[in-house]
């Protein structure tokens, strides 16, 4: 008898539940609805009726969003404008909303950028395939993980950094899994320099003549080749000889070569060639990071090197203040219990993953119906839990937490959390863990 009672409330609950979604989402009348509503912060009450136009409500709401991130523009014609994206970022809100609806979407401090201003200054990883030859972590057991866990609990993650209007994520995602390594190694917490990597890791990405931007090299047969970006092929010379230039693709999907012999011009990459290597503000990719650090020996301390948010200047790297070095470092497998062992076991890890709804993001359990898994930003995964009882799913939403670098005001005091279970917004894709050794200058 309890047992259907208990039933036949559930099923009550959920009828409600139902219906109290629907008339929210389809809900008609007045201009002020779903998008003020639901998907703007409590921003205080708008004065006025009910029945004020959208206009005055978005002029009112414009107002105190510039209030609240400090905003202000060089002239009116910039002001008509950034007010216009606004408004346009309101219903993109509105749409994320309804597509992720554990979470909470709505106005952040990057509501007066256009989606394209957006993924140009804060999304900085460079969309590459990491090499075939990258260093695999090892298989770690995964039958007695805890059910949560967070790095934050146990000292091994610095406070939130801001990376500014520079593509730099992928540094900050670099030094805050060598943070947690270096943690674990030496049992000090120490602040590491992102503006060492922004300034001075113009690492190659690839280590083979097919999978550098730039470069030259020869086949078993011996004849030589230069590599370029780009699609057709051109007749050139090589040290007055007459050979081939291959043109190919950043990605390296169109030139296979049996290669005996490989080089880069000048012996490194150009900085300025899209896609070639890590290049400051423009982007980069963790794992040649990674590589960076351990051929220069480690990175300085953040108030040794400080960040900046700019790569204008000339590299300052001294290495007799070293403060954690890489012992080595691995890729994970998209196997998400393996993240998950791999993050209680070696610390926080260096993640990739698609920004999409981190523009209009403000808190909750991220979990989209539909997300691209093209990766174009890193991030630092510090641990992994649950948001409680879902009803309509029967179990507890599990999830991962996402160390960002917007700084405190964006998300949930800086954090992110995305759901676990199907490679959302593909954060499984690229997963990377390093080991530090120990050092002195601690």
């Amino acid at each position: 008898m309890a047992r259907s009672f208990s039933l036949l409330f559930f099923l009550l609950f959920s009828l409600f539940f139902v219906a109290l979604t629907s008339s929210e989402l389809h809900s008609g009348g007045s201009d002020d609805d779903i998008i003020i509503r639901q998907v703007v912060p409590e921003l205080g009450d708008v004065e006025g009726s009910e029945e004020e136009n959208l206009l005055t409500a978005d002029h009112h709401h414009f107002s105190i969003f510039k209030r609240r991130f400090g905003k202000s523009y060089a002239s009116q014609e910039e002001h008509d404008y950034r007010f216009k994206v606004f408004k346009a970022n309101l219903r993109r809100a509105r749409r994320h909303q309804q597509l992720d609806p554990s979470a909470t979407h709505g106005v952040t401090q990057f509501s007066d950028l256009t989606p394209a201003e957006f993924r140009g200054t804060y999304l900085g990883l460079r969309p590459l395939k990491l090499p075939h030859d990258a260093q695999k972590a090892p298989i770690l057991p995964t039958n007695d993980l805890p059910e949560d866990f967070d790095w934050r609990d146990h000292g091994a993650v610095t406070a939130v950094k801001n990376q500014g209007s520079c593509g730099s994520c992928w540094s900050f995602s670099t030094t805050g899994a060598l943070e947690g390594a270096n943690f674990l190694a030496t049992g000090n917490l120490v602040s590491l320099s992102e503006q060492q990597l922004v300034e001075c890791d113009h690492e190659m990405m690839g280590k083979t003549c097919t999978s550098w931007a730039r470069g030259w090299g020869g086949d078993v047969g011996g004849s030589e080749f230069a590599l370029q970006p780009g699609p057709k092929l051109l007749k050139g010379n090589y040290d007055g000889d007459e050979y081939n230039i291959v043109l190919m693709e950043v990605e390296f999907r169109n030139v296979v070569m049996g290669s005996s012999v490989c080089g880069g011009y000048h012996g490194n990459c150009d900085p300025e060639e899209m896609g070639s290597c890590d290049s400051g503000c423009n982007g980069g990719l963790m794992n040649t990071a990674f590589e960076y650090t351990l051929k220069a020996g480690g990175l300085m301390k953040e108030e040794d090197y400080p960040y900046t948010g700019t790569d204008r200047g000339s590299c300052k790297f001294d290495k007799t203040k070293i403060a954690a070095s890489v012992s080595n470092f691995s890729v994970i497998s998209l196997d998400e219990d393996q993240i998950a062992a791999n993050l209680v076991k070696n610390g926080p890890l260096a993640v990739a993953i698609n920004a999409v709804f981190m523009q209009t993001y403000v808190g909750g359990v991220s979990c989209p119906y539909i997300c691209s898994k093209r990766l174009d930003h890193g991030v630092l995964l510090v641990g992994y839990g649950s948001a409680g009882y879902a009803p309509i799913r029967m179990k507890d939403k599990p999830y991962w937490i996402i160390k960002n670098s917007w700084g405190e005001n964006w998300g949930e005091n800086g954090f992110y959390k995305i759901c676990r279970g199907r490679n959302v917004c593909g954060v499984d894709s690229m997963v990377s863990t390093v080991a530090a050794v120990h050092t002195t200058s601690n």
